[in-house]
């Protein structure tokens, strides 16, 4: 099930909220400076915090005109603050956009609650330039916050590294990098919220599959195709038209039954 976004909206203007935006947008913004600098971007779900880091640490010339969408089930909340809105209600398997519109394509809290995660992706792949890049987020399953529905991450259907890798390559995708995140307990005393930072730095090294949620940046590849007459003048035939070549066996086969 999809969760309302005033409900995102609040968690995430609440301490611990801010600081998993924090952690989680350093990273997207750490894979976003690797690619092009020049970068049309759309956030699926609800991605606002994770897009505001980006727009906080890209100039504005790369970064283009953001755009936001997501499902009418989970609904919105106009994004950008103080600027005209960029956000709208999507149909998932039928996202109104033109095909390769987007450079870079960021989803949070979306594939967990898509009735269907595979037709979702499709419509991505669809929309993303040749080389484009999906980066998306999702609860680990094997993680402390799929456990606790205190969280958004404790809602949906948690994946597993295999099952996000099998989803994205079944939609066509190739998977670049992947990590886990958010290794701090998924509780909001203040304590574990100020001490969040030490707890990545060590849960990366030491205890990385209980991350709370997994990260992975997955490039849409389209893949070139041979012509069937080329082919066959490659390896030194002669090819031609499939009338011409069925017309003369019936011909032969009719002159052997005479």
């Amino acid at each position: 099930m999809m969760l309302e976004a005033i409900r995102l909206h609040s968690w995430y203007n609440a301490p611990q909220g801010q600081m998993v935006a924090q952690l989680v947008g350093d990273v997207m913004v750490q894979w976003l400076s690797l690619n092009r600098p020049t970068i049309r971007i759309l956030g699926l779900g609800f991605a606002q915090p994770y897009m505001d880091q980006v727009i906080r640490f890209f100039p504005k010339g790369q970064y283009g005109h953001p755009l936001g969408a997501a499902p009418a089930e989970m609904g919105v909340i106009p994004w950008p603050t103080g600027v005209a809105n960029r956000i709208a209600q999507v149909r998932p398997d039928a996202l109104p956009f033109a095909d390769e519109q987007f450079d870079q394509v960021i989803v949070a809290h979306f594939l967990e609650g898509s009735e269907s995660p595979q037709a979702a992706l499709r419509e991505i792949w669809r929309i993303l330039t040749p080389g484009g890049r999906l980066l998306c987020m999702v609860p680990n399953r094997g993680g402390l916050w799929a456990r606790r529905d205190t969280t958004p991450f404790g809602w949906g259907r948690p994946f597993s590294p295999r099952q996000l890798n099998t989803l994205l390559t079944d939609s066509l995708f190739i998977p670049r990098q992947s990590r886990f995140a958010l290794f701090m307990p998924p509780v909001a005393e203040k304590y574990f919220t100020r001490a969040a930072p030490a707890w990545e730095k060590a849960g990366s090294r030491w205890f990385a599959p209980l991350g709370g949620a997994i990260l992975c940046e997955a490039e849409k590849v389209v893949y070139a195709t041979t012509p069937i007459a080329a082919q066959a003048n490659s390896l030194g035939t002669r090819s031609r038209p499939l009338s011409q070549g069925f017309a003369s066996r019936f011909h032969e086969g009719s002159m052997e039954n005479k």
